[in-house]
């Protein structure tokens, strides 16, 4: 068995529909389930090779996405890439998050609570991975009950309904797993066509949500996981979750018991799931998912969750056969739905864990912490001071340039403003090109205005058509200084942890922000407009 690696990276707020109890909001997981993982896939499978809506009818197309390979979940990465995994339920920390302890080896303490959500380890160093997600609000438009089309076409609820999505925020990357034979996989990737596309994925895509850009692997073998068994018994946890049979009772025991009977069916049996405290702690959560082609959600089913942990034993020692018939089974899944990616297992090392480093140096809270939805606000509040800035210099430039202007250069100055246009997006090379095509003969009045006209000593011609970004006006003043007097170099080192003066003063706003005022301006002054009092 081979394995490939998905990464997928969000483009925009992703919807990964979850439960809730809100009436008017509609929760997202943290990350792609593998039937969302699977669907993105067939969906690229299918458009590559044309099999239109009877996909079904295709014998190799049945055969990889309900048979012959495992589409695992994708979960974060972490900042150093490494894939993240659902923190085992047996997981504590104290409340200052200095210490851990895990249930399955250690008794429980006072000052200790579970940990949530997904974590990386290196060693016996575990340290927590988050997820981005922001809560948007959206109007409904739906017109359920007049069917006249009315709030679409005025852009408002009538009614005054409201509702809201909780989403994962673009620019984050997850990681899955796609398991198979050697053959099978190579299969996969053929009908893929390419090994990296952009795709969509969850509720509301193709609208403001879902966009992801989805990269493929080359084809690698499984890592061995570490068989260690100690007093002839092994701790495993669940990778993703577990779908009982439907043969199978609900409690965990019997359920984890077809892992047992699954490895004795393998092997020369001898195998079982320990009971009593300490040796299996689960969760059951409800699975439940929609499917396009259907129109329709899948009936929900009970399963054991990703995170839980027990204890198996082997009577009699383990052999090397014991050993391979373990690793074969923690990737091929066990349970109902193995193909979605469903009944995963690993093996928990029985270690004491320790907090990673960065994470026992950090402080609980961070005091200049702060959320997404604040730093984006806030950046738009400095970048619109340097903007205001460059504006004034602007006026000032226009004053200092009053003796370099022609004669009836109001035209002149409205001329540049139209080139200049309504876009701050490319804005230098738009303008450069018009500039180019306008001047197709040198000795016109627009021509010979921008070779008298100067601004800090340099021709305007030079600014409009060859000059670079840190050669414009407004970068030829004391930004630094500027800065430091509005304590926006400190807003910034809050905002992003570093200064990103550099950034600011080489953008395209700045670029369009200067020469639209530069040009108003100076046809005010031109005009004599306020007379002493040019510019406003």
């Amino acid at each position: 068995m081979k394995q490939i690696t998905m990464t997928i990276r969000t483009l925009s707020p992703v919807v990964l529909s979850a439960m809730s109890n809100a009436t008017v909001m509609t929760a997202s997981h943290s990350y792609f389930s593998g039937p969302i993982v699977r669907g993105i896939l067939a969906s690229r499978y299918i458009q590559q090779r044309e099999l239109g809506v009877h996909a079904e009818e295709d014998e190799a197309f049945l055969s990889l996405f309900f048979d012959k390979l495992r589409f695992v979940a994708a979960y974060p990465l972490a900042a150093d890439g490494t894939r993240a995994f659902v923190l085992p339920f047996s997981m504590q920390k104290s409340k200052d998050g200095r210490e851990l302890l895990d249930l399955m080896q250690q008794e429980g303490r006072p000052g200790f609570k579970s940990m949530k959500g997904f974590g990386v380890a290196h060693g016996a160093e575990l340290a927590p991975v988050n997820v981005r997600k922001t809560i948007n609000l959206h109007m409904s438009r739906s017109d359920i009950k007049a069917h006249d089309g009315k709030e679409r076409l005025a852009g408002r609820s009538m009614a005054g309904g409201i509702y809201n999505y909780e989403a994962v925020d673009a620019g984050q990357s997850f990681a899955g797993v796609i398991y198979g034979e050697d053959e099978d996989l190579q299969a996969l990737c053929d009908g893929l066509g390419a090994s990296k596309w952009f795709g969509y994925a969850g509720r509301s895509r193709f609208t403001q949500y879902g966009h992801c850009a989805v990269s493929l692997s080359d084809i690698e073998d499984i890592p061995q996981e570490p068989v260690e068994t100690g007093n002839d018994t092994i701790c495993l946890r669940l990778e993703t979750p577990l779908i009982p049979d439907s043969n199978i009772a609900d409690d965990a025991a019997t359920a984890l018991g077809s892992v047992a009977a699954a490895l004795n069916e393998r092997t020369q049996g001898g195998f079982s799931v320990e009971l009593g405290p300490q040796k299996i702690v689960a969760k059951s959560e409800p699975v439940e998912n929609f499917v396009g082609v259907w129109g329709m959600k899948r009936p929900r089913v009970q399963a054991l969750a990703a995170g839980s942990v027990f204890c198996l034993k082997k009577d009699g020692g383990w052999t090397d056969a014991d050993k391979a018939a373990l690793q074969e089974l923690l990737y091929a899944g066990i349970g109902s739905r193995t193909e979605e990616g469903f009944g995963q297992l690993r093996i928990w090392p029985v270690v004491e864990h320790t907090v990673a480093k960065a994470v026992a140096e950090a402080p609980a809270s961070k005091p200049n912490a702060m959320h997404p939805t604040v730093c984006h606000h806030a950046e738009a509040i400095v970048r619109k001071h340097f903007i205001a800035q460059v504006q004034v210099w602007a006026a000032e430039d226009v004053q200092a340039s009053k003796g370099y202007f022609p004669e009836n250069s109001t035209h002149f100055f409205a001329r540049l403003d139209a080139l200049l246009g309504s876009s701050e997006k490319n804005a230098q090379s738009h303008l450069a090109s018009a500039i180019g095509y306008e001047l197709g003969n040198t000795s016109t009045p627009f021509a010979k205005g921008l070779q008298k006209v100067a601004v800090r000593d340099r021709k305007l011609k030079w600014y409009l058509t060859e000059a670079n970004l840190s050669d414009m006006p407004y970068n030829q003043r004391d930004w630094q200084s500027l800065a430091e007097e509005l304590q926006l170099e400190k807003a910034m080192r809050v905002i992003w942890g570093q200064s990103k003066l550099g950034n600011i003063q080489s953008s395209e706003a700045l670029f369009y922000a200067y020469w639209h005022a530069f040009f108003r301006y100076g046809r005010k002054a031109a005009a004599g407009a306020g007379k002493g009092a040019d510019v406003e």
